[in-house]
């Protein structure tokens, strides 16, 4: 039983070493040596407990999935109101600035969705997960008579995912637009597409200055 739980902890290490690597320097650079000298430990010790790579790196890209759905979810849930959860759901979806670990390594593997199975299936729950957290909360404010939205539940929720990550896309990229930037075009449209005006102003923690380029 200590043997499983030393290896789990050894794989452990070697997840957040290749996060931090990925993060700084991009997933196209990475490789075994960076990942072990991150670590502080050997490439022979990444190969065994990891032999193909890629499995490292699906691990990281599974995990990172997770807990970005995960986060959101557990968000949305702890506020009743829902034109205070839609504005803490698009909130919660954009990076706060271009160093957001966890939308850096999303949109770190993006390239991979074309050719890597595994990443396709993963990118795809991602989506679908966040379409269906949006989707419920325009269901129950449209039901309350909080929302009448513009198009169904379903459409606006598709918008709100496909806005977040090209915005998203603009702040990890440091484009044209900015994290507040951002949040404020997102509420914008959330505010016609529900016919609600949304609680609260454009406020992105950490982004008290927008990008520009």
């Amino acid at each position: 039983m200590a043997r499983r739980k030393n290896q789990q902890a050894r794989r452990d290490e070697f997840m957040a070493a290749a996060r931090a690597v990925i993060v700084r320097e991009g997933l196209a650079a990475v490789t075994v040596r960076n990942i072990a000298a991150e670590a502080g430990l050997s490439s022979g010790l990444v190969n065994y407990y990891f032999p193909e790579v890629d499995e490292l790196f699906q691990i990281v890209y599974g995990d990172a999935v997770d807990r970005f759905a995960t986060q959101r979810r557990r968000t949305v849930e702890a506020i009743e109101d829902p034109r205070e959860r839609l504005v803490a759901m698009i909130r919660s979806g954009l990076p706060v600035g271009p160093d957001d670990e966890l939308c850096v390594l999303l949109y770190e593997f993006a390239p991979l969705v074309r050719r890597n199975p595994v990443v396709h299936v993963l990118r795809r729950s991602l989506y679908d997960r966040q379409v269906a957290i949006y989707q419920s909360i325009l269901d129950v404010g449209q039901g309350l008579g909080v929302f009448t939205l513009s198009e169904s539940s379903s459409a606006v929720a598709h918008n709100m995912v496909a806005l977040e990550d090209a915005f998203g896309h603009h702040v990890v990229g440091q484009l044209s637009v900015g994290a507040h930037e951002a949040e404020t075009h997102l509420l914008g449209y959330a505010n016609l597409a529900t016919g609600c005006r949304l609680t609260g102003q454009a406020s992105h923690p950490g982004a008290s200055e927008e990008t520009g380029g």
